[in-house]
């Protein structure tokens, strides 16, 4: 009985309930159940595994509950819609039975009841609708039943199928005209209500079991975010201190490069300078060298040439002492002349006292003549005395000279007193005078011949004095040249201060150059050699400074390699960060291009879901409406059942499609859900992977930092062995200014040697000139006197 009054209710609830909305509920119930299930097996699996699967199951149960409670809420909205339309149709189907039976109950009512209390049960019956109606129902139900009994009795076992009982329970409802189709369907519905109330109130229960542990768990996992989140917030803190130390470091190590690369750029260019003083250095003492030798060339053609003109002077001196002997030897002759003259005197007087009166205007000329000689011999007496004043003077400086000159006083002194016996034989000379006149012609011969010879003298002279200035203009010439090498080699000290670390060795040579310097003075032929072997000595510590500067320039070559790889090094590990920058942001965008997209696929769905939702409901209203209509219809055309039993079977088709449909997009629904689980387990694997990956990384910038220590100690070192060979090159730079000293101190005693030679070449200038006019003096003297003589 149970089970047919359960089938006809059900068919008498069909004309209110959707077929399509019955096997909807019917999935969202085996949905519910199926998540209740994957629930329950999620809390028994919790804290049972890894962390990762803990987090997963975590995320899915946050999800299931999330859904459960969406779909609770969504069939609590459909039982409230059932309810209303279900209390609106009996209403009004109640009011259209209540006007057809009110005739009759009417007249019962007034023949059982007064009319006051007809008045006090409509009063109480508009109060208390619900339990009489529901009464009602209930007394209709019972009816119905037993009615269905009968009928079951009277028909065959075959007609236990649809057709038969749908077209008995259509002949019932022709028979009682719509009243126990009514009861059936409040009966079925009521029935349906509570055990749907009992399902909802189980549920309930179930979920609100259900959400305080959801709650508990969520608080939990609200705990682990917050945890997670203060970690992240560290790590990130973390990560951007450790960017802005590599930052640091980075600008560090830049300002370190810098430093080096200025280090090694002047380290070069102090290398290219030395190397360019060394060789300018070798090539001034090759010039300094080359010019000694040439001073030393000059000095000795100058000190040549000055023994040549000393000779020159010598002979000079015995040419003037040839012609004063040859002088001396004429005086003799004439005053052999003259004694002969005496004898032929004795002779002659007697041819003269013959010829007085002939030769008395002859002795009166001579008389003339012999006061013109007088008057000669006074002026040469007076030349005699400034002759022997020249001679005292010469005497000072020639004794040779001076004992000749005395020797020529003498004679000339024999010459005055041969001229005063002339003076009283003077009428003896009046016979000689024509062989005088020849004497003269032979001596103004000779006298040309010695103007000639001392013509000759003068050109040689000249041409002496010309190459003496040649000499002196040359010499200043390298004595400008040595003024320009001397500014050269000053600027050259001024570059080499720059290289005074490689000239360590150079000082205590120099000290020994000064005390050969000392005695350079006093012999300069030993001075020479002890240069000579200074050079040597110098060259000998210039290769061993090449040496040195090999060795250092080897060091320099290895600390540059080594500054290489250390710079290689340092490229790799900066490529490393830049390459674990560039992959964190890469994963990053990843995870937020993910996030993104499962977001916008979220909203996507939501919006899909809204949009169905909506679309549910419009077609809600429009089947609603549609409904009504056809209500409307079979109300007015109930004689035509077997047409609304075609628009019944047609509704059950299209309500079966749609509950496909709708099945369809529940299954659509579950694998999008399915493929999001995924989708969050595969984003929780790469969290995982992240977080292994950042510690990787951590590990890896512990190693940097290390390997950045580990530069910097080297760098320090480097410093250090900086500083040091910059006190060596200070050490070097005070040496090379005492060398610098040293050489002005030598510079200015070559000098003052090359002012001892100007003065000394100055004097023999002088002494050449003072030579040369007296020379002249003594000439001029000689034309006068051989010019007098020489007159008749």
């Amino acid at each position: 009985m149970t089970k047919r009054s359960w089938k006809e209710s059900m068919k008498g609830f069909g004309s209110h309930v959707d077929t399509e909305k019955e096997e909807q509920l019917k999935w969202i119930k085996i949905e519910i159940e199926n998540k209740v299930k994957r629930i329950a097996k999620l809390i028994k699996k919790i804290n049972q595994g890894s962390r990762e699967g803990n987090l997963r199951r975590r995320s899915e149960l946050l999800q299931l509950v999330d859904e459960f409670h969406k779909q609770y809420q969504s069939l609590y909205s459909m039982y409230d819609n059932l309810r209303g339309e279900i209390r609106k149709k009996l209403h009004e189907e109640l009011r259209g039975d209540s006007s057809s039976q009110s005739s009759s109950s009417c007249s019962n009512s007034e023949s059982y009841f007064s009319p006051e209390e007809v008045t006090t049960k409509s009063s109480s019956s508009c109060s208390n609708c619900e339990p009489l109606e529901d009464a009602i129902l209930k007394e209709k139900i019972v009816t119905s039943n037993i009615e269905v009994k009968e009928s079951v009795e009277n028909e065959t076992p075959m007609a236990y199928s649809r057709g038969s009982e749908s077209g008995e329970f259509f002949k019932d409802l022709r028979i009682d005209q719509g009243e126990e189709k009514l009861i059936t369907e409040s009966e079925w519905s009521n029935d349906k209500l509570k055990e749907k109330e009992d399902e909802i109130l189980y549920l309930t229960h179930e979920f609100e079991l259900r959400e305080k542990e959801r709650l508990f768990q969520i608080k939990g996992l609200e705990d682990q975010v917050a945890s997670m989140k203060v970690e992240l917030d560290n790590l990130c803190v973390q990560k951007r201190e450790l960017e802005e130390q590599l930052v640091c470091k980075s600008s560090e190590l830049k300002q370190m490069e810098e430093s080096n690369s200025r280090l090694q750029s002047r380290v070069l260019t102090l290398e290219d300078q030395f190397s360019h003083l060394l060789k300018e250095f070798a090539e001034n003492q090759l010039n300094s060298r080359s010019r000694i030798d040439d001073l030393m060339e000059i000095s000795n053609g100058l000190q040549q040439e000055v023994d040549r003109l000393d000779c020159e002077r010598h002979e000079l001196e015995q040419k003037l002492l040839n012609e004063t002997k040859k002088g001396t030897e004429q005086v003799k002759d004439l005053a052999e002349k003259t004694h002969f003259s005496e004898l032929q005197k004795s002779e002659l007087e007697l041819s003269l006292e013959k010829k007085s009166h002939e030769a008395s205007d002859q002795v009166k000329d001579l008389t003339e003549r012999t006061n013109f000689l007088q008057q000669e011999l006074e002026a040469l007496r007076n030349q005699n005395s400034e002759l022997d004043l020249s001679l005292k003077e010469k005497t000072q400086e020639v004794s040779e000279c001076h004992l000749r000159i005395e020797n020529m006083k003498e004679e000339l002194t024999s010459t005055t007193l041969s001229e005063k016996g002339l003076i009283k034989e003077t009428d003896g000379l009046k016979s000689e005078v024509k062989s005088f006149a020849k004497e003269k012609g032979d001596l103004e011969e000779k006298i040309m011949d010695m103007n000639q010879e001392a013509y000759h003298s003068e050109l040689q002279k000249e041409k002496l004095n010309d190459k003496i200035m040649e000499l002196e203009t040359k010499l200043l010439g390298k004595e400008a040249e040595v003024g320009i090498l001397q500014k050269k080699h000053e600027a050259y000290m001024n570059d080499m201060s720059t290289l005074r670390t490689r000239i360590s060795n150079i000082q205590k040579q120099l000290q020994i150059a000064e005390t050969e310097n000392s005695k350079f003075q006093s012999q300069l032929e030993k001075e020479k050699n002890e240069f000579s072997q200074s050079l040597k000595q110098m060259e000998k510590n210039n290769t061993e400074l090449t040496i040195k500067i090999a060795e250092q320039e080897k060091i320099i070559y290895k600390s540059k390699e080594e500054h290489k790889q250390m710079q290689i090094k340092l490229e790799d590990s900066k490529l490393n960060f830049h390459n674990a920058e560039r992959k964190l942001e890469e994963m990053t965008e990843e995870l937020r291009k993910t996030f993104e997209d499962s977001l916008r696929i979220l909203s996507r769905r939501i919006r899909v879901a809204e949009q169905l939702h909506i679309e549910n409901k419009e077609w809600y209203q429009k089947t609603r409406n549609s409904y009504e209509k056809e209500n409307k219809d079979l109300k007015e055309k109930n004689a035509r059942h077997q047409m609304g039993l075609r628009g019944v079977k047609d509704i059950s088709l299209t309500v079966s499609d749609m509950l496909g449909s709708l099945d369809g997009v529940a299954l659509k629904f579950e694998e999008c859900t399915a493929h999001f689980l995924n989708r969050i387990s595969k984003v929780s694997c790469e969290l995982q992977f992240v977080r292994d990956w950042v510690m990787r990384k951590n590990k890896a910038m512990a190693h940097v930092k290390d390997d950045f220590d580990c530069l910097l100690t080297q760098c320090d070192d480097k410093e250090a062995e900086i500083l040091k060979y910059r006190e060596k090159v200070w050490k070097s730079e005070n040496k090379v200014r005492e060398l610098e000293k040293f050489i002005k101190d030598k510079e200015e005693t070559i000098l003052v040697l090359k002012e001892e030679k100007r003065e000394a070449i100055r004097q023999l200038c002088v002494w050449i000139d003072y030579h040369r006019s007296r020379s002249d003096y003594y000439k001029r003297i000689l034309l006068t006197e051989f010019g007098r003589r020489s007159a008749p």
